[in-house]
């Protein structure tokens, strides 16, 4: 009676396996995913390669003793287990990784690597990117319009608050291995990007993950009110740049957004402006190269504030294509079309010096007498047991800071 029993409940449990389908994936445990380290041992062996499964194929990977057993296999597609063929359960004691699957517990069971496949259908929506040796890594892929999803993390370092995205790239860090699903659905609405109408918009992250929700060109945009349980949690985790509003650390609350009107010359987006006011442009050089971005620079181009820690002094400019910049400057700059009165003379900048000192590594914002239009690093002050080479630069809010004890002085331009 009790070995049928047993038999009953093993059959339950693969009817519940297969029925998993209809349901969200599944969450797996990542605890004993295997470590670089231990990758790196294993390549090393004369077996490496040996019995390494791929794509569509099923296999039996048993845990003996309760001991962790790794069986090697090609993860691309995911791994789903097919049936538990031993006494002791299977829940929460397999998973899988970068280089194959792992059983502990005394879990026996047999797996097929059609994961994504068996529930999406498809996996063209489904990116791995990997980091190594802690390096940030980076993997090319069109986002505009779409969310990302962590959909499994392949590494045993974890991947909380060391992954994020935009338009044109998912990255990882601190060696983060993952698999991201893709989806396009902006268009129609997602729950935590539900597009904007009337002019408002609900953006969402969840835990400490940058979260880009699509948005028209902007004009201007303020928070009107959080929607999160704790109050206060947005103060410093929302901005917006050219690659839309984004929000992060939890932060969920709805934005009011002002956005550019049509232009009836299909080149640069916008309207002549009313009242000869100028328009901003965001224009931002990643990893160093070269990017020109759309606008009108008939008139005058004024350049309004740098976002980057490089400074922009002769790293940007214009032609008839639009505003360029290079060697990782990031900037505001306005633009005036030809004939709306701005003066053709640029305006001149008000500059002066302050000194800007960190203590006791924390992080200090720096007293630059309200917003500035660029900053240029002069003079390192701690030298030697503190230098300040990657420890200044302007955040999302265009403060100026420096960190881990940086002591300098710098030029402000207003």
């Amino acid at each position: 009676m009790k070995k049928y029993l047993i038999w009953v409940s093993l059959l339950l449990s693969g009817f519940a396996i297969a029925a998993d389908g209809d349901k969200e994936l599944e969450k797996l445990s990542s605890e004993n995913n295997s470590t670089e380290e231990q990758f790196e041992l294993n390549k090393s062996q004369k077996n490496y390669g040996q019995n390494r499964y791929g794509n569509g194929d099923r296999f039996i990977c048993e845990s003996y003793r309760g001991q962790r057993q790794h069986c090697q296999a090609d993860t691309a597609g995911g791994v789903r287990l097919v049936r538990q063929i031993g006494y002791n359960s299977c829940q929460g004691n397999w998973g899988y990784d970068y280089y194959g699957v792992w059983v502990t517990n005394g879990c026996r069971g047999e797996f097929q690597i059609d994961r994504y496949q068996n529930h999406y259908g498809q996996t063209d929506n489904v990116i791995r990117c990997e980091s190594y040796s802690n390096r940030r890594q980076t993997c090319a892929t069109d986002l505009r319009g779409a969310e990302v999803a962590l959909l499994h993390q392949l590494s045993h370092r974890s991947c909380q608050g060391n992954w994020g995205f935009n338009y044109n790239e998912i990255w990882v860090a601190n060696g983060c291995k993952a698999d991201f699903l893709i989806s396009h659905q902006n268009q129609g609405g997602s729950p935590y990007n539900p597009g904007y109408s009337n002019g408002l918009v609900e953006c969402r992250s969840e835990g400490t993950n940058i979260n880009h929700c699509q948005v028209p060109d902007l004009q201007s945009i303020e928070l009107v009110q959080e929607m999160g349980r704790y109050g206060n949690n947005c103060r410093g985790n929302w901005g917006y740049s050219s690659h839309g509003l984004w929000v992060r650390n939890g932060c969920h609350a709805q934005f009011r957004v002002v956005e550019y009107q049509q232009h009836s010359n299909p080149g640069y987006g916008h309207n002549n402006p009313p009242n000869n006011q100028g328009y901003e442009v965001i224009c931002e050089s990643n990893y160093g190269q070269v990017r020109t971005c759309q606008a009108d620079t008939s008139g005058q181009v004024e350049f309004i504030q740098n976002l980057s820690s490089t400074s922009c002094d002769q790293r940007w400019g214009y032609d008839a294509n639009g505003i360029w910049v290079k060697d990782g400057c990031r900037a505001r700059f306005m633009t005036y079309p030809a004939g709306s009165g701005y003066g053709n003379q640029p305006p001149v900048r008000e500059k002066f010096e302050i000194k800007c000192k960190s203590r006791n590594n924390k992080l200090k914002i720096c007293d630059t007498r309200g917003p500035f239009s660029d900053v240029e690093f002069t003079r390192e002050i701690s030298k030697g047991k503190y230098p300040c080479e990657g420890n200044w630069g302007v955040n999302q809010h265009g403060e100026l800071y420096v960190k881990n004890n940086c002591y300098a002085e710098f030029m402000i331009y207003k």
